[in-house]
């Protein structure tokens, strides 16, 4: 059975149409049809209904999809096997936004000095969407913010970054004696700072948010009832509308880069409670484990840096 025949009953069921299915692997749609068409020849049965402009997989075509995959799974690990040691294959992994700017630049870039060859497509998404993803196997891999739930034995998972809670402040918005020096680290606010964050405009972080979810906890065990100006899940975002001086906020002290002229004061909470941990998490039965782990180790390469 070819593969590449699976490959487009798997792109087939992601996209919903033939044309798309086509663009998705740079083919014709005539080509994919031609594949759909002699693959359904070799197993006997009819793999898809046509519903007007959509395409949609049969009965007997959800059956064999899961093997599908797992037919070109192990077909990818057999030739990481036959390459003695060099990886090899596809990797979907999923990255939250700032992940994608930090983490990922990094760890691509240690992956292709070290010659290997990867094909790795990344998905960008908040965490909640990457962990749906990952759950449904559309994912390999996502590097997510920690859920505030127990993970289910099916996923293991690796902490790549621990980041602090910061207050952060234009400077000139609050009186600079406040601030003795830059990037302050305490174990506790002061409580001028704890009254400055229930009476200036507040931009929150998204509540709904993993991480997000700290900074609700924070608030709460301080008994803080901020003057909330606006929220979103957008951390980089976030600082640029208090680089503006429309407000204060509270969000994890992520390793950057921060976006470009931010001139801020930042005061760091250091209290684990409210470290937003960042994880790389995957299936535990998943055969692309061995390319994970290596993605975790480059990541790890540079976090110690």
């Amino acid at each position: 059975m070819n593969s590449d025949f699976l490959k487009s009953l798997i792109a087939l069921s992601k996209e919903g149409s033939i044309a798309r299915a086509a663009q998705s692997q740079g083919l014709t749609a005539t080509a994919v049809s031609q594949r759909i068409k002699a693959l359904e020849e070799q197993v006997g049965s009819s793999l898809t209904i046509r519903s007007g402009k959509t395409v949609h997989l049969t009965e007997a075509g959800q059956r064999i999809l899961p093997h599908a995959k797992k037919l070109l799974e192990v077909e990818r690990d057999l030739l990481s096997t036959l390459n003695k040691g060099r990886m090899s294959g596809r990797l979907d992994l999923g990255a939250i936004s700032t992940a994608m700017t930090g983490i990922i630049p990094k760890t691509l870039s240690f992956l292709q000095n070290d010659k290997h060859d990867l094909e790795v497509k990344l998905h960008p998404g908040t965490s909640q969407q990457l962990y749906n993803r990952l759950l449904s196997d559309d994912l390999d891999a996502a590097i997510i913010s920690a859920p505030p739930f127990s993970l289910p034995k099916e996923l293991k998972f690796e902490v790549v970054s621990q980041e602090p809670l910061c207050l952060i402040v234009t400077k000139g918005l609050l009186p600079e004696d406040l601030f003795k020096a830059e990037n302050k680290t305490a174990t506790k606010f002061s409580s001028d700072l704890l009254k400055q964050l229930r009476q200036k405009p507040f931009i929150r972080y998204d509540h709904n948010a993993w991480g997000g979810k700290l900074v609700t906890k924070f608030l709460r065990d301080n008994k803080i009832t901020v003057q909330e100006f606006c929220e979103l899940d957008a951390l980089e975002a976030i600082t640029v509308l208090v680089n503006s001086g429309l407000g204060i906020s509270l969000i994890p002290d992520w390793q950057g880069p921060w976006p470009e002229g931010i001139d801020l004061h930042k005061t760091i909470l250091d209290d684990t409670r409210y470290y937003r941990k960042t994880i790389l998490v995957r299936k535990r039965s998943t055969a692309k484990e061995t390319i994970i782990s290596y993605i975790g180790k480059a990541i790890n390469h540079h976090q110690t840096r």
